[in-house]
């Protein structure tokens, strides 16, 4: 695989010296990806001048990235997919700096490759972090915007008790998918009674789902998304979630409730 990618590495590593070795270059993409600018456009939001905007625009158009029409510059189709690409490679590189407190040290595995390389999606996200004086904050926090919620999805496999009272809470007034694996679902049957559950189960807007394997606690809302995951001991960080608010970081967290929930066996009591 790796001698692969190398050869394609060859093929294209001109290509990616052009794309990334020129801010005018990189700036001209980035601000034509929000639809056709003029020149006078381009000046404002790129803060460059005349003559540097022109020599750029001539190098992109050289390579078929832009079209100038009727005194406009816009995307061609091959620069659209390669601003993407640019601004995504953007977005990640940002997001490493926030993210390597979570990332670094921590079993990633569970996080399959495809929403790896679409990390960029998490660049607003903050690692809330337990203090001397407040060990329990990531999990305030999370209960705090569960409160919130109208709607969460949570993947577990640490049993979090703390959780089970937030999410009786939200049963009243939204609703909950959960996925546990088999020991932590054993032991929300028995905290919170099988009847109980059974009932709230055929009378909330309530389903619960079986995983086998999903090393981490893990939720979506429609208001937010949080991360947490386990150190590279095996043992489960309860200090540090990854949550963020941003409407990008929701939809990339809905995708990898997705992907489990195809592995998932839903459950009857």
């Amino acid at each position: 695989m790796s001698s692969n990618i190398l050869k394609l590495y060859e093929k294209v590593r001109d290509d990616l010296k052009f794309l990334t070795a020129s801010d005018v270059r990189t700036k001209i993409i980035i601000v034509l990806n929000g639809g056709s600018k003029n020149l006078s456009d381009l000046k404002e939001e790129t803060n460059l001048n005349s003559s540097t905007i022109l020599h750029g625009m001539s190098q992109l158009e050289e390579k078929n990235l832009i079209l100038k029409q009727s005194g406009g510059y816009s995307l061609s189709q091959t620069g659209k997919i390669v601003a993407l690409n640019l601004i995504n490679l953007i977005k990640a590189s940002t997001s490493l700096g926030e993210l390597e407190k979570i990332l670094l040290m921590h079993e990633i595995e569970v996080i399959p490759n495809y929403l790896l390389e679409n990390i960029g999606s998490l660049n607003n996200a903050v690692v809330v972090e337990s203090t001397p004086t407040d060990v329990m904050k990531p999990h305030t926090v999370h209960a705090e915007l569960v409160s919130r919620s109208k709607e969460v999805k949570y993947i577990s496999s640490v049993l979090l008790p703390q959780k089970i009272e937030s999410f009786d809470e939200l049963l009243e007034k939204g609703s909950l998918q959960l996925m546990l694996t088999e020991d932590v679902l054993e032991k929300w049957i028995e905290i919170k009674g099988r009847e109980t559950l059974k009932k709230e189960l055929l009378e909330k807007d309530f389903k619960l789902w079986k995983i086998e394997n999903a090393k981490m606690s893990f939720t979506v809302a429609d208001n937010f998304f949080a991360l947490g995951l386990f150190s590279t001991d095996g043992m489960y960080d309860l200090n540090k979630y990854l949550i963020s608010e941003d409407e990008e970081a929701i939809k990339w967290g809905n995708r990898l409730f997705d992907h489990y929930l195809k592995q998932a066996e839903e459950v009857k009591l």
